[in-house]
């Protein structure tokens, strides 16, 4: 980085001095320059090196969570509870296992561990303060583009998720978008600042506030960045340990309403379960959400069993004989002419000649049992019965 005016340690120091809160450094060659050394460090019951918390942030393919890790017990200062030397142009292996991209767990670490290692972009190895807008803005570092001091004025912009707040002293993470011109609240994701390893800063429209008593100075965006971010966990109040949470679930972000999602940590990126066809189911807190069933089958009250019409109703051969009907049999062609009278016999009755009316019922021609007798064709008893089926039919015609 550009070398520091040699008159720049003092000035830096009595502003320091001055502030209500530490500030962090950057590469282990540069001063911790707008650091209070003599600041006592804060504890937190996460450790050194354990997780403070975790934000959802825009990465290249999609949303990815970023992890604060814990400078405890010198939180809040320029010293490192971790003795794992800071990193150069490489990341190094800090002593709880995670990579740390500069010294760890100051928060300029935390700042190009997202820059570095999430989008692959250059570090900027320069302590939290003017230094690293001023570095960020020079032409060593295209890819990044600052508003505010050393870089373009902030009228008509604003921060979006993923871009880099720098105070004087201090830098963070911004989790949320917030519109020029219109005031609102800046989510931040933080290290060596506090014990949750996240925070808030107001926006007046044109410029975010100061914080820890230390003057706002510019906002960095990567260029590649477009601030899409995507389902975000629960924070605060709205967090009941890792699980399954539904995305209409109150502090669920950019998540739909119907979908499970499976959340790991607090701000979290949220992970899709499943889409729930028939809506999710919010469960008590310390309980999985859950899809809810499906509604049973409705039942279909239309169809009864048997309850159509009586057995053999359609059977034309018993419906007469069933029902002791005589009329039911007046429709059958053997018996029409036999057992009532019907239209087979209208036109013998009326005196129609016989030839080429076909024989209704049980009437049999005379010539044929004439024929069939003296033939020898029948035994006799056969031809009296035929000889007075045939008589009783020609009484009924006479009649």
């Amino acid at each position: 980085m550009p070398p520091r005016p040699p008159q720049s340690r003092p000035i830096l120091m009595l502003l320091a001095a001055a502030a209500f809160w530490p500030a962090c450094g950057g590469d282990p060659q540069e001063f911790e320059s707008e650091a209070q050394p003599l600041q006592q460090g804060y504890t937190c019951a996460a450790g050194c090196g354990g997780a403070l918390g975790s934000a959802a942030l825009p990465g290249p393919h999609g949303a990815v969570t970023l992890t604060a890790w814990s400078n405890s017990p010198t939180l809040g200062t320029v010293n490192d509870c971790d003795p794992t030397a800071c990193a150069g142009n490489s990341p190094v292996t800090a002593r709880n296992g995670q990579p740390a991209y500069g010294c760890p767990w100051q928060c300029v670490e935390l700042v190009n561990r997202y820059f570095q290692g999430t989008w692959g972009a250059a570090k900027i190895p320069a302590d939290a303060g003017a230094a690293f807008c001023q570095l960020a803005a020079s032409n060593s570092m295209p890819q990044y583009w600052v508003y505010g001091q050393y870089g373009v004025s902030t009228s008509g912009h604003a921060p979006m998720a993923g871009d880099v707040l720098v105070w004087a002293g201090h830098v963070a993470i911004a989790t949320n978008s917030v519109s020029s011109g219109a005031a609102g609240t800046i989510g931040l994701i933080e290290q060596n600042a506090t014990c949750s390893g996240a925070d808030t800063v107001a926006w007046s429209g044109s410029m975010f506030g100061a914080k820890y008593g230390l003057g706002a100075l510019c906002w960095v965006h990567l260029l590649a960045n477009t601030g899409a971010t995507g389902p975000t966990c629960p924070t605060g109040g709205n967090w009941h340990l890792a699980g399954r949470y539904c995305g209409s679930e109150p502090g669920m972000q950019n998540a739909a309403g119907n979908t499970l999602y499976s959340c790991s940590a607090a701000g979290a990126a949220a992970s899709v379960v499943q889409a729930c066809s028939d809506g999710c189911q919010q469960m008590p807190a310390g309980q999985d959400d859950r899809c809810a069933s499906p509604p049973p089958p409705p039942v279909d009250a239309g169809v009864a069993p048997d309850a159509g019409a009586p057995a053999d109703a359609g059977a034309p051969e018993d419906a007469g004989l069933d029902a002791g009907d005589p009329a039911a049999d007046a429709g059958t062609s053997e018996d029409a002419g036999f057992d009532a009278g019907g239209e087979a016999d209208a036109g013998i009755d009326a005196g129609a000649p016989d030839s080429g009316t076909r024989v209704a019922g049980h009437e049999v021609p005379p010539a044929a049992v004439s024929a069939g007798c003296a033939s020898g064709g029948a035994g006799w008893t056969s031809c009296f019965a035929l000889l007075a089926l045939a008589t009783g039919a020609r009484r009924r015609r006479r009649a």
